[in-house]
């Protein structure tokens, strides 16, 4: 069997603290097979966010802590630690009402029950007296402007009462659609720590860790192989999901691991990403509230020209696809129509904030 863990020498273990009451539809539940990691490996891509959680003197300052990052780069995790160290400080490391812990849908959903019961007290007197608040996946409460303003005095309370309040967002709340600007201004306030998925020892340290929790035997050799083959882009969850494909290879063949049950954990992993030119343009247009054939049509129009783009650029950055053949698909252009299009959006993204929001939000939705 595979020895414990060491990690490289780059990579910091943050341990993942256990809530004694898990919240509403919890992204901390052990998955089906039982394995989950028992640390948030951080490394050179998380340096920022290993040196606030080893820090040995108080990371709070008056605003909240903001964490963003894709889904699935482990925000929550990271929040919890925090979460616990803030209870620890406090003296109340051993008191499961110390941190109180509630995702932005969840926020909503009891703010909307509690004002339609007309008892609103005891909702504020739970955010506002938690020694430590952690608010997940901020994003989700976009749109629901009466929450967020609740929100954003809760914020205001706890900045006055001096305790912290932690908030995960996959992305800069002053970047997201539909949030308040005054909660968006509360939300970066204070630290705002990126998160970023795993890349190199890391990815590495991570596969060794899944490989051990399934049982999986596989040589340093295999493993650098493994990690080399992946998409740069991915999850821990992911991750796991590619061990768990090199051992089903490796219980279906009957062999040990070898370079063809990492072949196929590496396309499947590759079929499971691919995406078609159809699904991009429908998310696309979806965002900018078009339909799907203005964007396959000759309409000039200013908004539909530059949703085409935007579509055409993210086919040439996630698909194999040629010019010609993106051409083609929108609605019969040539590849030199293409590039100019890329080429400027490309232009356009490096000073039009609006532009490079729909950009991230449709990677996002495409990811998802």
């Amino acid at each position: 069997m595979n020895s414990p863990v060491r990690l490289p020498i780059d990579t910091f273990p943050i341990e993942r603290p256990l809530l004694r009451q898990r919240p509403r539809d919890s992204k901390l539940s052990v998955d089906a097979a039982g394995a989950t990691l028992p640390v948030f490996v951080a490394g050179e891509e998380n340096r920022l966010a290993a040196f606030v959680c080893q820090s040995e003197v108080s990371v709070w300052s008056a605003g909240p802590m903001l964490l963003i990052g894709p889904e699935g780069a482990g925000k929550t995790t990271l929040a919890l630690h925090l979460a616990a160290r803030g209870a620890a400080e406090a003296a109340r490391a051993d008191d499961p009402t110390a941190v109180k812990f509630v995702s932005a849908v969840d926020f909503a959903r009891d703010y909307a029950e509690a004002v339609a019961a007309d008892d609103l007290p005891p909702l504020r007197d739970a955010l506002d007296r938690a020694n430590v608040l952690v608010i997940d996946d901020l994003h989700q409460i976009a749109g629901k402007t009466a929450a967020q303003d609740e929100l954003t005095i809760r914020i205001d309370q706890r900045i006055e009462n001096g305790l912290p309040t932690i908030l995960t967002s996959r992305r800069l709340p002053t970047e997201t659609r539909s949030i308040r600007p005054q909660l968006a201004s509360r939300s970066v306030l204070g630290l705002t720590i990126p998160i970023a998925y795993p890349r190199g020892n890391s990815r590495l340290a991570i596969l060794r860790e899944y490989s051990i929790a399934r049982g999986v035997e596989i040589s340093d050799e295999h493993l650098g192989l493994l990690e080399a083959g992946l998409r740069p882009d991915v999850s821990a969850r992911s991750l796991d999901g590619a061990i768990r494909q090199v051992d089903l290879h490796c219980r279906m063949t009957q062999t040990r691991v070898d370079v063809a049950a990492i072949q196929s954990a590496i396309n499947a992993a590759g079929a499971q990403n691919d995406l078609d030119l159809g699904k991009i343009t429908r998310t696309v247009a979806k965002i900018w509230g078009h339909r799907t054939r203005d964007l396959r049509s000759g309409s000039r129009k200013q908004s539909v020209v530059r949703a085409r783009s935007l579509a055409m650029l993210l086919a040439r950055r996630l698909t194999p696809c040629s010019l010609d053949k993106i051409g083609e698909y929108f609605g019969g252009r040539d590849h030199s129509t293409v590039l100019h299009a890329i080429r400027k959006t490309e232009t356009l993204l490096e000073s039009d904030a609006d532009l490079s929001r729909i950009l991230h939000e449709a990677k996002e939705k495409l990811a998802a």
